[in-house]
């Protein structure tokens, strides 16, 4: 069988599916409609089963939400889906292969407007590791993979490839090779991905500055060319489980940095007035970094000892969690517990009655690593007021 001819037929036809949907006079029915040409075309067994084809948005860990997406690929099987209608669903990130956005013509607006949509989807990308088990006990550990995003056109509109191909090598320099688009196809006309050298770059992890976006002109192939990309870039591609806490308690973006931990939103007193809600500000997480940054590491077991003087009861150096590497912050070196005691066992006429402790330390997670901060180190202008 001539599987190019094959899909030289079913390229026609999605072409006559497109032109029957644009002879609906409203937008929204003719969008829907020629989005769901090619998503029927993809689930009519083009892809295997796992791969479940959505519609909506994206939310990820640090409460960022993704524009709207014409098809979103996500795992049916160990995914789901936190709101469903027939129409829209909302995926979480963990969950997601990548999205396709459709257009029926593609103009260098409507070009734009669609790099910047996987922009902000990419933007969402989970950094980290996934753990997968491999029987008898056994675990391999990988990079939790990077989603793609693909523009996915029935037709140009009055341009050409090279023009696309001009259009996208502009916006590119203006922006990070990890928002760059993955795919770009035009139906009847060719495709634009990335090269280096003369290794193609499909998957997101192998696009870099270096990689260089070529248009090549595949004509009535056009099709099928899409069809192997899109089906070779999921099957690398092995997604993580849904930490579905991470959406319960999300982290925040704060300026330059991300966030997790309860004091990314606090109730904090200014002056004597009564609390409102307020969080660290960017100049404020910046210094904990730099400040850090010349100390070392110590282990979860250590702190305790220095903020408790002891283990916790029924706690152990090598209980679960205390070999766990964290920065303290206390630029004031403040006393723990056991130089608390020993300094009211020798200086009981001078002990002060309040004063700032290690005894209120919280935890944060800045961009992956974790710190323990001495609150008593923190004034009102290291925080802002939230709205």
């Amino acid at each position: 069988m001539d599987t190019k001819k094959l899909f030289h037929l079913v390229s026609e036809k999605m072409r006559c599916e497109f032109e029957m949907a644009a002879q609906y006079q409203h937008n929204g029915t003719r969008g829907t409609s020629r989005e769901e040409a090619l998503r029927d075309f993809l689930a009519k067994g083009r892809l295997p089963a796992k791969y479940g084809l959505g519609a909506g948005e994206v939310v990820g860990h640090v409460r960022d939400t993704s524009r709207q997406c014409d098809i979103i690929i996500y795992d049916s099987i160990n995914g789901l889906s936190l709101h469903y209608d027939e129409n829209n669903q909302i995926y979480p990130i963990d969950s997601v292969y990548g999205i396709i956005e459709v257009k029926s013509t593609l103009s260098k607006t409507e070009l734009l407007d669609s790099l910047n949509k996987i922009k902000v989807f990419k933007e969402m990308s989970i950094e980290g590791s996934v753990t997968e088990p491999i029987g008898n006990g056994y675990k391999i550990i990988h990079h939790r993979p990077k989603p793609f995003g693909i523009v996915f056109a029935y037709s140009l509109s009055g341009n050409s490839m090279d023009s696309l191909l001009d259009n996208l090598k502009d916006w590119e320099s203006k922006n990070s090779p990890s928002t760059w688009p993955n795919y770009i196809c035009v139906l009847n006309e060719g495709c634009i991905y990335h090269q280096n050298l003369l290794e193609t770059c499909l998957d997101s992890e192998a696009i870099t500055k270096e990689s260089m976006p070529l248009a090549l002109k595949f004509g009535n192939d056009s099709l099928f060319k899409f069809y192997c990309g899109l089906h070779d870039m999921c099957s690398r591609m092995k997604l993580g489980p849904v930490e579905l806490e991470r959406y319960f308690s999300p982290g925040v973006k704060i300026g330059r940095f991300t966030v997790f931990g309860r004091i990314t939103e606090a109730q904090v007193t200014f002056k004597g007035k009564p609390p409102v809600a307020a969080r660290l500000k960017e100049s404020t997480l910046e210094k904990i970094i730099n400040w850090c940054a010349n100390t070392e590491k110590i282990r979860y077991s250590d702190l305790l000892k220095k903020q408790l003087g002891q283990l916790p009861l029924g706690t152990t150096d090598s209980s679960a969690g205390m070999n766990t590497l964290l920065y303290l912050y206390n630029p004031d070196n403040f006393p723990g517990l056991d130089e608390i005691q020993k300094s009211s066992s020798t200086n009981s006429g001078t002990h002060k009655d309040h004063y700032p402790t290690l005894l209120n330390i919280i935890d944060i997670t800045i961009d992956g690593n974790l710190y323990a901060l001495a609150m008593g180190s923190f004034n009102d202008t290291d925080w802002e007021l939230l709205e």
